[in-house]
């Protein structure tokens, strides 16, 4: 079962660019009724294990599919934000978009249609493997 993750900072740290009405939002409703109804749909299937009856199971698949990724996207939004962040990446990263994506302003722009196009939440990340090249 999933719990909710203490936010690192108070609700008013992101302000201005940020509101503390957002942010509560997204903790208090949103992340909230992604870990409880994740909790629910658990509890179904585990009921479904018990009794041998998976004519449900699609459906409850999905939907823990997709309210736990809500509550692990929520949980990392809340642990990446935070006050008085960098603006621009570290050198390091830099190059690397630069090399990915062309320049800098490609990556935003390429970012910022990626989270108007997600279904729901609109949480978007990257990430970089130690495997990746």
């Amino acid at each position: 079962m999933l719990k909710m993750i203490e936010l690192p900072y108070p609700m008013n740290a992101l302000e201005p660019y940020y509101s503390a009405e957002t942010l509560d939002l997204h903790y208090n409703i949103l992340y909230k009724g992604y870990v409880d109804n994740s909790n629910q749909t658990e509890e179904k299937l585990e009921q479904a294990r018990k009794n041998n009856e998976f004519s449900n199971i699609k459906c409850l698949e999905k939907n823990l599919s997709f309210f736990g990724s809500g509550a692990i996207l929520h949980e990392m939004f809340f642990r990446n934000m935070g006050p008085a962040v960098p603006t621009e990446p570290n050198s390091e990263l830099m190059e690397r978009i630069v090399k990915d994506f062309g320049s800098y302003d490609n990556f935003k722009n390429q970012f910022k249609a990626a989270s108007a196009a997600v279904e729901a939440s609109r949480l978007v990340f990257i990430g970089v493997g130690s495997k990746m090249e």
